[in-house]
């Protein structure tokens, strides 16, 4: 055990890598569509107690990566093009309205925090493609997101957001996507200051519909 470090935190910790490692051990085909994952066996492949196992299970159901039956226990999903592309379409959907009501703000100052999220962005898409630029990426989206004060809908973004960000570490993103999304979020920009609810409302679909078509390129038919 890591000295001064308080339970609830060393808990957290160990939830976070379960979660981490069995939703890798899902995406990339480890555990099988239809795998059960019994607790026995997760106690004794990670070395843990069922708390955080639980935990991380209810993490990933939230994720839609595995479905809970109370009397089957837990059992991985297809993660295929169809739910894939299901995660973009109703991103448009909870974002759209989320871009609706950040636009009725009497005040848009926070439209320079976009600006200022979106010059990190570029400043790291110079180099090699990270984890930091996924980041960056998700940073410039979460700060028109959360201007609606809608946190049920942030948390399931926010799940999605985790989701997509393991498979761009899988299927990096090309180059040419990469320039795209800068201009997309500029354009973004461009809107929000004219409070022209319409046209960033089209300029979102159509950067979802991108990134969805750059996802479904890359992976297994």
């Amino acid at each position: 055990m890591v000295k001064n470090e308080p339970l609830d935190s060393l808990t957290n910790t160990v939830y976070r890598r379960l979660t981490d490692s069995l939703r890798m051990a899902i995406i990339t085909g480890e555990f099988k569509p239809g795998h059960r994952l019994k607790m026995s066996d997760l106690i004794d492949r990670f070395g843990t107690s069922q708390m955080p196992i639980r935990e991380a299970l209810q993490q990933l159901q939230g994720e839609g990566l595995i479905t809970i039956n109370p009397h089957r226990g837990a059992e991985v999903r297809s993660i295929d093009r169809q739910f894939i592309s299901n995660i973009y379409d109703l991103r448009i959907v909870i974002e759209s309205y989320l871009i609706r009501k950040a636009c009725e703000q009497e005040a848009l100052d926070w439209v320079d925090e976009l600006k200022k999220a979106e010059d990190a962005y570029e400043s790291l898409i110079e180099g090699e493609y990270t984890q930091d630029t996924i980041e960056a990426n998700h940073r410039f989206h979460r700060i028109h997101n959360m201007i609606a004060n809608n946190q049920e809908a942030l948390d399931t973004l926010e799940r999605w957001n985790t989701l997509i960000a393991v498979l761009r570490n899988i299927y990096r993103y090309r180059k040419e996507r990469i320039l795209q999304i800068s201009a997309e979020h500029r354009e973004m920009i461009k809107c929000f200051e004219k409070r022209d609810v319409d046209g960033v409302l089209a300029v979102h679909a159509t950067h979802c519909e991108n990134a969805k078509s750059n996802m479904l390129c890359d992976l297994p038919k």
